[in-house]
């Protein structure tokens, strides 16, 4: 009677574990088939992030001109025709639908090195930090309208001026990646391009 029940419960659990395997597989298969973007332009967004990132200090920053703490990597990327058509008709406006490119882009620090005025060595600090890209305002770059975005860093320690590296690697569905050396040269008394500093289009 004992080994009928052990017999029975050792196989429940057996099932149970395919069943949950089954549908772990089902939606990480669903995930990436539900993607709507093509690899081109996967890797033109991609190519376009990484070219176009660089390292400003925060707004609040350049009101306050004094030792900071914080500062943000920026970056950009072309709106596609169907988001152009969208902002057209929409009196220059977009819906968040949580389905644009950025939507789909996480990132990882593989390496950095930071020094401040003092010659000390600056660590980032995990706050919480979110590994998906922030959608800032739109702005025109040459003519043409681009979402911009952003990632929010912390420092374990202030910086008057702040210079060095980081790389980081930007990685989208269908396990495409691509990773950029973005130089740090900032100052607290920088100022920021209009783009950076809230004065959107």
């Amino acid at each position: 009677m004992e080994y009928q029940i052990f017999k029975k419960s050792k196989s429940l659990k057996k099932t149970l574990f395919l069943m949950a395997l089954s549908i772990l597989t089902s939606c990480q298969i669903g995930g990436e088939s539900n993607y709507p973007y093509t690899k081109e332009e996967t890797r033109q967004f991609l190519n376009d992030i990484t070219k176009n990132a660089v390292v400003n200090i925060t707004d609040l920053t350049e009101r306050n001109k004094q030792l900071a703490d914080e500062f943000e990597i920026v970056t950009y990327y072309p709106l596609s025709a169907a988001k152009l058509k969208e902002f057209e008709a929409n009196d220059s406006m977009l819906k968040n639908k949580n389905d644009d490119l950025s939507d789909f882009t996480s990132y990882t620090f593989k390496a950095y090195e930071l020094t401040n005025e003092s010659c000390e060595q600056l660590k980032f600090v995990d706050n919480g930090r979110a590994i998906y890209l922030q959608e800032y305002g739109l702005w025109a770059y040459d003519k043409v309208m681009c979402q911009n975005l952003g990632i929010s860093v912390k420092l374990d320690g202030k910086f008057k001026t702040l210079k060095g590296s980081i790389i980081i690697e930007f990685e989208m569905p269908n396990h495409l990646k691509k990773e950029v050396k973005i130089p740090v040269a900032i100052s607290v008394n920088d100022k920021l391009p209009m783009q950076w500093n809230g004065e959107n289009s």
